[in-house]
């Protein structure tokens, strides 16, 4: 084989097998990318070529944007009477990538309608957005990336729904760029496209809590703290869908008590209120995630301590609260009253997953954690005189984790016989971390409202919730496997409990965690390890050892500590190479 060397024209015979063999690979391998590159590009032209949406009728469209509208108003960024009237009388003038991806996620709840499986939509708007994202910004453009986004989360692809979601933040805030140097330069201009500014306003706000779901406390999510942000919040529904201009914006730094403009909000702030509950509980979540891990809470503020961050937590979280008109707060006010005037899935994750669920729960988790250890731990000194004060906190909040799990129930059944049900992945979180406590309240020595008849009625219908919800999405099938293994442990926690209380040695319990391969309770155990199809550690697994139980109050500790093994949970995802996250410690 004779090969021409550039460098002074010499000339060599080189015969080496090596070389023929390296030279063939790189063949191979340009053949190869070749040929990926080639089916990318087939697959871009059949995509372009064949529209999926082309054929289906103006009338369809507008019911799957009432869809959307019902239930994701988490994502509420789109102008309705704009947006219909467009669909209605012309109905190709709108991005057709766009309406590709309200199907991918909305088409799911139209089973009259014999549209395709959302997948195929998908698709279609993955290769659009591929090959578009990159030409230029636009607000259809932005809004079909958060869409997509929702739906990679809801089909348990974490990571594509991230990176879809910073790219339409990227792009958002491009836009509101522009937009601003507009405003700045055309203040006469701006005046006639308030409603298009009030769009880019309430899509950057939907990034936001759409990053702060999709990171789960695991990190900080956006480089600002909410109140540090100088995009104004969305102004009222009402406003918004008749066009009109609010006297004043409200500024996230306005949205404290001593702000006369926060005052008493209704759930026409509803998405402002939902944006500033999503900023409190990723950082409630981070905190209670370094507490568990024994860790100073330093990306939340390195001049105070643990304790201190817990109580600035703790009254964010009520001025948040407090900040919200009583018609907003469930079970104050009925949820069918607001079903009646159409915001009753709003009212519902409001009130499931920011309030009386998550955001409490993962708040007073560690705390009540160390309480039962303080009270009720090998050290117990009975002189110490914060004991009973500690006891009464501990007995209070762990009837308020009760309550808040009975309301998550009573709120969807209360929509469901309203023919307003909510079946999103939003939800299912929230049912997924109501089943634990309602679990735990079964098996629990202390007083769960209405005894533990309720207590397995509960739990039963969480169950039923999440067998149901794995038919729409399938990050179900992981918070569905998930509270079945769970299940059985407080099972045979309950078993050995009874037990002990019998005077027979019991197997000790130990939880493990997969993700960390630790015990999270401190002590050595055997980690076992379920593998998926990928060879990636499942979510949870359960460790048996062969110690006495010393104290049934330490079983107790540790019935408390398995919903919260890692904060990759919460993402729910299924067990596969995608949902293998970076362990962020």
């Amino acid at each position: 084989m004779t090969v021409t060397l550039p460098a002074g024209g010499v000339n060599a015979s080189i015969a080496s097998p090596v070389y023929s063999q390296t030279r063939g690979r790189r063949h191979c391998a340009l053949d190869a990318t070749h040929c990926v590159f080639s089916q990318r590009q087939d697959r871009l032209q059949v995509a372009t070529s064949s529209n999926p949406i082309a054929s289906i009728p103006s009338s369809v469209l507008i019911s799957v944007c009432d869809i959307y509208r019902k239930k994701f108003p988490v994502a509420n960024f789109l102008h309705y009477p704009s947006l219909i009237a467009e669909i209605s009388t012309n109905p190709s003038s709108v991005d057709s990538v766009f309406v590709a991806s309200l199907l991918a996620l909305c088409a799911r709840f139209l089973p009259q309608h014999h549209l395709q499986p959302g997948e195929i939509y998908a698709e279609y708007a993955r290769v659009q957005l591929a090959h578009r994202a990159f030409e230029g910004a636009s607000l259809y453009l932005a809004q079909s990336l958060v869409i997509i986004s929702l739906y990679e989360w809801g089909s348990g692809r974490p990571y594509k729904a991230w990176m879809y979601s910073g790219m339409a933040t990227y792009m958002i805030q491009s836009l509101l760029k522009t937009a601003d140097d507009s405003m700045e330069h055309n203040p006469d201009e701006f005046q006639s496209s308030q409603i298009q500014y009030e769009q880019l306003v309430r899509t950057y706000w939907c990034c936001f809590a759409q990053d702060c779901e999709l990171s789960s406390g695991a990190r900080q999510h956006f480089a600002l703290s909410f109140r540090q942000i100088s995009v104004p919040l969305p102004i009222g529904d009402h406003d918004f869908n008749f066009g009109r201009r609010a006297s004043r914006r409200l500024m996230p730094a306005n949205l404290t008590r001593d702000s006369p403009l926060s005052a008493a909000m209704t759930i026409d702030h509803g998405l402002t209120i939902v944006t500033r509950g999503f900023d409190i509980f990723v950082r409630i979540l981070r905190f209670a995630n370094e507490s568990r891990r024994g860790r100073t809470s330093s990306s939340l503020n390195t001049e105070l301590s643990p304790q201190k961050t817990w109580e600035s937590l703790k009254e964010e979280l009520d001025e948040w609260r407090s900040l919200q008109d009583v018609t907003v707060r469930y079970p104050s006010t009925s949820a069918q009253a607001h079903v009646a005037l159409g915001y009753g899935e709003l009212f519902a994750y409001i009130n499931l997953r920011l309030t009386e669920s998550s955001s409490i729960l993962f708040l007073h988790r560690d705390r009540v954690l160390s309480s039962l250890k303080l009270l009720h731990g090998p050290n117990h000194d009975p002189r110490v005189a914060t004991s009973l004060e500690e006891s009464t906190w501990c007995e209070a909040a762990i009837e308020e984790l009760f309550e808040a799990a009975q309301n998550i129930g009573g709120i969807l059944s209360a929509l469901e016989a309203s023919g307003a049900s909510v079946i999103t992945p939003y939800a299912g979180f929230s049912v997924f971390v109501a089943a634990h406590i309602n679990m735990y309240g079964t098996v629990s020595p202390r007083g769960y409202p209405g005894g533990q008849e309720r207590a397995e009625r509960e739990k039963r219908g969480n169950f039923a919730y999440l067998e149901r919800l794995c038919d729409f999405w399938p990050v179900g099938h992981s918070w569905w496997r998930t509270v079945q293994e769970a299940s059985k442990f407080y099972e045979t926690a309950k078993s050995n409990h009874e037990q002990t209380a019998s005077g027979d040695r019991p197997g000790h319990l130990t939880l493990a965690s997969t993700l960390d391969e630790r015990d999270v309770s401190g002590r050595d155990a055997a980690v076992t390890q379920n593998h998926g199809p990928t060879g990636c550690p499942a979510h949870s697994s359960i460790a048996f050892s062969e110690q006495v139980m010393l104290d049934p109050h330490e079983l107790e500790t540790e019935m408390m500590q398995w919903p919260f093994i890692d904060e990759t949970w919460s993402s729910g995802f299924d067990t596969g190479f995608e949902a293998a996250w970076p362990n962020p410690g």
